[in-house]
């Protein structure tokens, strides 16, 4: 026979009728008992059933999931924190200054680059990125940059940063949206966002890496005039460049 739920209900005693049998039922209970009188009676006793102890921890089981889920989502729907968003700059410095490194040794020598007297001329190479070493370079740096940037930020914060995405904003809703269309967007190299939602923008970073072996001021024109483009997406910090030679560069 299941127990009786002990809580704070007073039995009343059933009537015998005719034949022994039991006739009380929940009305029996005082009604104090409150959430005790929606438990199922025993139809041949009039006692008050507990729960068993299978369904009773089903219940807190869910409960704990149910918790646990919500927990979970609250702690991962987010902006990346200053720390972290610290660890991510970090990262970004660090591959950017070992792809410059990598390109240049693999190409040119160990502790060696392209002279500066070269960096505007054809490439001399079979496949040709690009009509200047400058940019046939960057072109090889990024994509060295790139991989390592994706490997090691995977591992840290999955949900929240995109390599080469591609915006533009609505015409008539001024929203920014993700796009494959070329014309009227911009595509900054590296954006940190809103956990799994790339359009909810927090940090948006530019790789660039010099040529040659005086390496200049970073901000020339047309950097400047790309980070203005960029600070039409929005966000929660300006754009910042990412060089070999100044880490992460905001002005």
């Amino acid at each position: 026979m299941a127990a009786l739920l002990c809580l704070s209900c007073t039995m009343v005693h059933p009537r015998l009728h005719g034949g022994g049998q039991h006739t009380g039922t929940r009305a029996q209970f005082n009604q104090s008992c409150g959430a005790a009188c929606a438990a199922p009676v025993n139809a041949s006793t009039g006692e008050i059933l507990a729960p068993t102890v299978s369904r009773a921890g089903q219940v807190f089981e869910k409960a704990v999931q149910a918790a646990e889920i919500l927990q979970g989502f609250i702690h991962v729907t987010r902006f990346l924190d200053e720390a972290q968003k610290g660890v991510v700059e970090g990262v970004l410095k660090e591959c950017v200054q070992a792809a410059n490194k990598q390109v240049d040794e693999e190409l040119f020598g160990k502790e060696r680059t392209l002279p500066d007297s070269e960096c505007e001329k054809e490439p001399t190479v079979k496949d040709k990125l690009a009509p200047s070493w400058a940019r046939h370079l960057g072109k090889l740096k990024h994509a060295v940059a790139f991989e390592c940037i994706q490997r090691r930020l995977a591992e840290k914060f999955p949900d929240n940063f995109a390599v080469e995405p591609r915006y533009r904003k609505d015409e008539l809703t001024n929203e920014v949206l993700l796009t494959d269309r070329r014309t009227g967007s911009l595509r900054p190299d590296i954006v940190i966002h809103f956990t799994r939602n790339a359009t909810r923008i927090q940090c948006i970073y530019d790789l660039k890496f010099p040529c040659g072996y005086e390496v200049g001021n970073p901000w020339n024109a047309e950097a400047v005039r790309q980070m203005k483009s960029y600070e039409s997406l929005g966000g929660q910090c300006k754009p910042a460049l990412v060089t070999p030679q100044f880490g992460v560069d905001r002005r």
